[in-house]
């Protein structure tokens, strides 16, 4: 089912964000607003979504952010409320991965601090200011087969890691940034059930990111491991991640809340 509301995808310079964001634009969204720390790949992702978008009238935005900065981040909220006066669909993927292999007992606590302001810390700030003009929105309507129904304010959907749910080994840093995500996610969930604003959390497996790329470069023996481990011999692509998104958008999934949507071609299913 196409989306049709005004979208802001945070971390949409590059990768999954990236890929959901020009999503967006294909399948029907009003206005798309691409937010990353880089504003330059931003804007050039914001220009090229003019070429795919869909909806008659559509619009789009850049917007430099901070996710570690929570006034950065109410100001980019602030600043799509002022252009479009609603927030329909809020996608949260900016993130970060690990830059060394570090165990318990030799972590370094800088990259420690440093992963959990970007990959926690900021879906935290996201999600305080979404929130915060989305809860209390009129909500939309989508007709159906059996009539007409709501499907709420709006849908905010964060993208972590399957490392929010299964660890390993000198990964510690950046798994307990996720695990962190996670739980800030699911607390926001259940305190806002009732109001219809809907929030989940979509967990990718490896994918082919920039990120994963680099810690290929680094790490040369990771492409054999992906190739094994992998039960599809491969890492997933970033438009498969964003389909995913896209369906948590979507009126279709209306009443889909709190839920934590593992995309790793079935990897995990032994494990979890």
């Amino acid at each position: 089912m196409d989306v049709n509301g005004i979208s802001l995808v945070v971390g949409a310079g590059s990768g999954i964000g990236l890929e959901t964001a020009l999503l967006f634009a294909e399948r029907g969204a009003k206005a798309v607003v691409f937010a990353d720390q880089a504003f330059g790949a931003a804007s050039e992702a914001s220009e090229k979504s003019k070429s795919i978008a869909t909806a008659t009238d559509y619009q789009t935005m850049a917007i430099a952010v901070d996710v570690r900065d929570r006034a950065s981040v109410k100001s980019m909220v602030e600043e799509v409320m002022k252009q479009f006066g609603r927030l329909d669909y809020a996608v949260n993927s900016a993130g970060t991965g690990r830059k060394t292999e570090a165990d318990v007992t030799s972590l370094d606590e800088s990259e420690y601090d440093l992963l959990h302001d970007i990959n926690a810390k900021g879906i935290l700030h996201c999600l305080q200011e979404e929130i915060a003009v989305m809860k209390n929105q009129e909500p939309a309507y989508v007709e159906g087969r059996n009539g007409r129904r709501s499907i709420g304010p709006g849908s905010i959907i964060n993208v972590t890691s399957l490392s929010s749910s299964v660890c390993s080994p000198n990964s510690i840093a950046y798994t307990a940034s996720k695990f962190a995500a996670k739980s800030i996610i699911k607390c926001a969930a259940i305190e806002n059930r009732r109001s219809g604003l809907r929030i989940n959390e979509v967990c990718p497996g490896y994918t082919d990111t920039p990120m994963l790329r680099l810690g290929m470069k680094r790490q040369p023996e990771m492409i054999d491991l992906i190739k094994k481990a992998m039960p599809l011999g491969r890492a997933a692509t970033p438009e498969e991640i964003a389909n995913v998104i896209h369906f948590l958008a979507s009126p279709g999934a209306s009443f889909v809340n709190g839920q934590s949507i593992i995309a790793d071609s079935g990897v995990s299913a032994s494990i979890v």
